[in-house]
């Protein structure tokens, strides 16, 4: 939502957002469903590849920031 609300003032990134929010949703919707079932670890896999875009995330704001596109 807040990718949508402010993608006028986050013009070139507001994409990066967009994409780890979505994931955010779909790795809960994942959990909630209970896909894993007995495989505990896959839990901490997607907790793993929420963490990796969540990051990717910053890195693509930060990255806009500095360049002065933000």
């Amino acid at each position: 939502m807040y990718a949508l609300e402010h993608r006028r003032e986050l013009t070139p990134r507001w994409s990066w957002m967009l994409v780890a929010g979505l994931m955010d949703i779909l790795i809960s919707a994942i959990i909630i469903i209970g896909l894993p079932g007995s495989a505990v670890w896959v839990l901490g896999v997607l907790v793993g590849v929420n963490l990796v875009f969540g990051g990717a995330t910053l890195i693509g704001m930060a990255f806009a920031a500095h360049s002065g596109n933000l």
